[in-house]
Formats: C-alpha cells, structure tokens, sequence
C-alpha cells in the first residue's frame, strides 16, 4: 500500500526539480510562517499613519513619544546625528534636490514632517575682504602729568569717540632737550600711545614709554593729539584676512579668498570690510547663516594659515581689527570643510549626493557618481575634497558593515575601510555581482545583501556569497523576481524583498540563517513603494498606497498556500483519500495527479461534524465525521498536495485506503 504522510513543512526551492525536492520542501509556500514547522499564516499588516499623499517613497521614525514619521516623495537617506545623547535630535539626509539637515526646534513644526529643514554643508564666501589702515582722526586736547606715573591723562576739548584700544599721538607739545613741557618726557612726543581707559566722552588715560618726572600744570595743545594709525615706533608686519560663515548651530564653513597684503604693526587698526551679510545663488541657499568669523595671518604671505581674530554678527559689514599679534587665537579649523556634493551642476555633473550612512566614529558617508565621500569626524557638515575615493564603476548603493563600507556598483563590488577618514583604503572585491538595485541594499549587521544579477547577494569582509544559490537559478531569478526593481528591507533578522513585474507586484522573505523555511513568497496587491526597519525591535514599516503599515502587526490571519513536492509511486496508483489535520477549519485541500488537480474540495465544520464541498469533481456539501476525504478514483505515477487556509495546519496525508490513513 503507498501514502506519504508530512508532519512538518519547508520552504521553497525553485531551482530542484519538483519530484526531487527533500520531502517536507515545497513548490508552492505563499504567505506562510514555517518556523515552527507547520503551516502557520502570516497576519495582515496594521495601520500605523496615514501619509500626507499617494506620492510618499521613504518613511523615517523620528520620535517615538510622540511618534512622529518623516514622509519624502523621493528616494531619501536620513541618518541620526553622530553626537551621544543630542537632545536636539538632530538628523540628516539625502535624496532630494541636495543633502539636508535639521533639528526638532525646526522639523517638528506643523504635519507633516519635516516641517522645515536646512542645507546640509556651509558655502565660503564668494569674493576676499577689503583691507585698510584706518585714516588719522584729530582732537583738541589738554595734557595733565602726573610725577613718576606712567600714564598720561588726555582732556579733549570736545567729544572724542575714542575707545580702549585706540592710539594717540601727542605732537608739538612743549619743547626742551629730553623733557617736554609739565614733565612729559620727549620720547613720548611724535609717537602713538595706547588707549587704556576711557573715563568720560572727553577724557582719555593712555600709555607712555616712559613715566613723567615732575608735575606740571594743565597746558593747552590745539590739534596736538590725534588718533593716528599711519605711523609708529613698533615694527611693522605683513598680514592678509579671511573670513568665514558660521550657522546659528556653530557649524563653520570654509574661508573666503585672502585679502590682500596690508603692512601695520600692533599700534595701528586695520579695517577689515565688504563682508557679506547672505548668501544666494546654486548651492547656496537655506543656510541658516548667523555668524561670521575673521581670521589674519601673521607672517605676511596670503598662503599661510589664519589665526582668529574675531567673531561678528553676519549683519556686520565690516570690522576693525585692533588685535595685536599675541592676541591672536586658534588656527583656521575650517580651510577645507566643503559642502557634500549639492545640485551645482557645474561642480557635480553626476548631481547631488546620495545614499548617506553613518560609520564608526562619527563618519558619514555618502555617493554620487563614481565618487563615495567622506565627513569629517563628528562634524556632518564638513567634507573635504580630499576625503574622496573614486572608483571604476558607477556606484548604485553602500551600506556600513562591522568590517567598513561596501560599495555596490554598476559592476562588481568595493569595500572601503579604515578608521580617519583621510586614510580610507577602497579594495575591489572581483566577483561579477553588480549591485541592480539601489533599494535592494540592506545592512544585515554583519554582513550586506543586496539583488545581483545571480540571485541574493551577501558580502562580509571581501567575501562575497550568493545566498540563493541551489535554491533560485539565475535565469529564474531574473525572469520570476526582477531584481532591478527590488527593494529591500530587514525585518526580524531576515531579508524582506518586494518587487514590480511591469503587470502587478510580489514579494518574498528570505531568512539568511538557513533552514527549511529559509524562502517563501509574498502576495502583493499593490505596490509596496518604500519602508523603514525600526532600529529599537527591528520592526519593519511598509508604505502601501498612502498609509504607513507595519509589516505583519495585525491579528486578522491571511490565507496561506502550500504545497507540497512530486511523490513518486513505484507504479501508477490510485490514491483513495485525504486526511488534513488542523487547529481549526476552513481548509481547502487540493490533490494534483500527475500534475493536474483531480481533487479540489473545502473542508469546513459544523459544530461537532464536517462538512465537504467540491469543485474537483463539483458536488454539494456533504457531512462528514472526521476530516478524511474520499479522492476520485483515477491512476497516476505522481501526486501532489496543496493546502489553503487562513488556520494552522499540523498535518496532511493521502493514501489508497482509509483504514491506512486512520493507522499513520
């Protein structure tokens, strides 16, 4: 007598013949969990936000209390700040018409999000300072010695507008050999002297070279003091300026041209102007400007590095500079820190960039073309040219890795390492598997997936391995799962694929862990047009029509196919019945003899009883006491067995004769 009894149930093998797949792997296994080993229904996907239009591609979870979902129309990146416990919650991303960033004080206004958002990168200013010494002033002043001190006190006869800081010249003042009149020595006269206190709009205390030696009487000078910065007993030095914006969050961007060479000293004021107030143009706007900062040289050559020298509001238009040498501060941080790549076309033929990730110590990356770009560490908004890595294919997606960033192209794959991103190293990995899908890419932890042109793709270190190898043939690949139109997704540590066949959609769940579930396919109905995996428990969010779904979150089953391989018979038989064990009914049963359905029937209850309808061969319901049923009498060398049903099933099996099935 010949039965075949299955007690637990598999996954898919498309590429092994159906007669010899191992007997619990299936031909047909749709919409169905299997970890447990029997035939388990997916659930349906709940509704978690409705979206703002039909046109939304990416999804991202930005807060959780409340939750609140950024909605894009394009193909957008959005990655976390690199900064531990920012509570700005700030994020940044790529996509659209050039990469951007923002804060919760500016993404959190109005629905939907992000409400506003700001460029990611700082631009230079677009032309160099002006540079001059600032022209002399005259005043009429009275001069008061003191004995022995080493400070003058100036009375002017008028308002001077003078400030600490500023220099006075004393000029034909008294007269004598060494000592001029009251007391002031003669090598004070003709020279500038510092401004140390303002003590009222017409009084001034400055410094002398050296003290007074007697007291004297009040003498009147006319036009005998001015504020002069023309000449001086100092020494005089070279210096050039720049200057640079800086964002209201303290992001610096790259200086502007040098200006050119003034020649001073530290007695003289040097006014710094035709500083910009904006900025406008390609590539420049939404720059959330709030500040500028000056910086000079200090060795006379407008090639050498810049020192600080201070920081002005961005209305201010110009600036005079009062600093000496030692007043200067830190070194320019900033000579190289560009903007990513953004929607100048003359500068990026390839557009802007795309793809942002976040590597280990708080490096970003992102592509465009055939260049993968690099940030500055912790500072997202600085990328320096020389942070650049071109390859020799076009790149269509990258993703971080524990080993470094894996670079799909449009022909074979890169990995990049390293830990500064001055020092990156790109090694080409040589195997054949383009990358043909940007959304297919997903980050698995370890390891990256992604749809090459012969199946699913793994890469871990430069070992690259094609995951659905024996179980999908390339042809099949190509022609059942157009992998050009996957987009990829991880959910629960297995790999969640959705595609477009040009005529409708499909889907399936990949477990790279192995096993006998490890592929089974998905009904889509509509397009599935983009998706976000939930970092915090790995839940995956789909976006279906113009809602946000969570992927299997609901409790109402879907109903599930499966069915089974080709079991051979030794000689043509004739199977008699059909047992279906199951947690609850309706189940619909399905017998294939030699490839054709001679059995279609569904098996219902009906309080304590069955009932039976069929199609193959059509009949009414008819009561039955225990959920065997009788097959058509027909000979076949192979029988198949499919199962459909929103319930769980435990077990199935046909044999010649009932007695047999009641015993097994």
């Amino acid at each position: 007598m010949a039965y075949f009894k299955l007690i637990t149930f598999g996954g898919l093998a498309p590429q092994v013949s159906p007669r010899l797949l191992k007997d619990n792997l299936a031909q047909t296994a749709q919409d169905v969990n299997l970890d447990s080993g029997r035939i388990v229904p997916i659930t349906d996907n709940s509704q978690t936000l409705v979206l703002s239009n039909t046109s939304r591609t990416s999804i991202f979870k930005y807060t959780d209390s409340p939750e609140r979902w950024l909605q894009f129309d394009e193909d957008v990146d959005v990655v976390p700040g690199p900064i531990a416990g920012d509570t700005n919650d700030t994020v940044y991303w790529s996509g659209q018409s050039y990469p951007r960033m923002g804060r919760s004080s500016v993404i959190v206004g109005s629905a939907p999000f992000p409400s506003n958002f700001y460029r990611l990168g700082v631009p230079a200013p677009t032309a160099a300072p002006t540079v001059a010494l600032k022209t002399p002033t005259s005043i009429n002043a009275t001069i008061t010695t003191t004995i022995n001190s080493s400070t003058l006190t100036v009375t002017t006869a008028s308002a001077h507008g003078a400030v600490v800081g500023d220099y006075v010249k004393l000029s034909s003042f008294g007269g004598g050999s060494g000592l001029a009149t009251n007391g002031v020595p003669a090598d004070n006269i003709n020279i500038d002297h510092k401004i140390l206190t303002v003590p009222s709009t017409t009084t001034l205390t400055i410094e002398v070279n050296s003290a007074a030696t007697s007291s004297g009487t009040s003498s009147s000078v006319t036009n005998g003091a001015t504020f002069n910065d023309a000449s001086s007993a100092l020494t005089d030095f070279s210096t050039s300026y720049v200057y640079t914006f800086v964002t209201a969050y303290g992001e610096e961007g790259p200086p502007s041209a040098a200006s050119t060479v003034v020649t001073t000293d530290d007695n003289r004021k040097v006014v710094v102007s035709g500083l910009e107030t904006s900025t406008s143009g390609t590539g420049r706007t939404n720059t959330n400007l709030s500040k500028k900062r000056v910086y000079r040289s200090n060795t006379g050559s407008n090639t050498t590095a810049f020192q600080f020298v201070a920081e002005v509001t961005l209305a201010t238009i110009s600036y005079t500079d009062t600093s000496d040498n030692d007043d200067l501060a830190e070194l320019i941080p900033s000579t190289y820190w560009i903007g990513p790549p953004n929607e100048d076309t003359s500068l990026y033929a390839d557009g802007p960039m795309k793809g942002l990730v976040a590597m280990p110590y708080g490096v970003f990356a992102g592509f465009t073309g055939k260049r993968v770009c690099f940030s500055e560490p912790f500072l997202p908004h600085a990328w320096p040219a020389a942070y650049r890595i071109t390859l020799e294919e076009e790149v269509v997606a990258i993703a971080v890795t524990s080993n470094g960033l894996v670079v799909g192209t449009k022909g074979t794959p890169y990995l990049i390492a390293g830990t500064d991103p001055q020092s990156m190293s790109a090694v080409r990995i040589e195997a054949a598997q383009a990358c043909l899908s940007k959304g297919s890419m997903v980050d698995m932890g370890e390891y990256v997936m992604y749809a090459g042109p012969d199946g699913l793709v793994a890469i871990q270190g430069a070992q690259v391995r094609i995951l659905t190898e024996g179980l999908i043939s390339p042809d099949q690949w190509q022609s059942s799962y157009y992998p050009t139109t996957i987009d990829g997704f991880l959910w629960k540590g297995r790999y969640v694929g959705y595609y477009n066949t040009g005529s409708g959609f499909g889907g399936f769940i990949f477990d790279p862990r192995g096993g006998e579930s490890t592929f089974t396919t998905l009904t889509a109905s509509e397009e599935i047009r983009g998706g976000f995996t939930d970092p915090d428990d790995n839940e995956l969010y789909i976006i279906i029509d113009n809602d946000i779904k969570k992927f299997q979150g609901g409790t109402t089953n879907q109903t599930c196919t499966w069915k089974s391989k080709e079991f051979v018979t030794a000689k043509p038989t004739s199977m008699g019945f059909a047992k279906v064990d199951a947690e609850a009914f309706p189940v619909t049963l399905k017998v294939y003899g030699d490839g054709s359905v001679i059995y279609n029937a569904t098996i219902s209850t009906a309080g304590s009883v069955y009932s039976v309808t069929g199609t193959t061969p059509s009949f009414s319901a008819t009561t039955i006491y225990e959920p065997i049923v009788r097959l058509p009498a027909s000979m076949h060398r192979t029988f198949a067995i499919e199962v459909s049903s929103a319930k769980t099933v435990n077990e199935v099996c046909i044999g010649e004769s009932i007695d047999e099935l009641r015993g097994v």
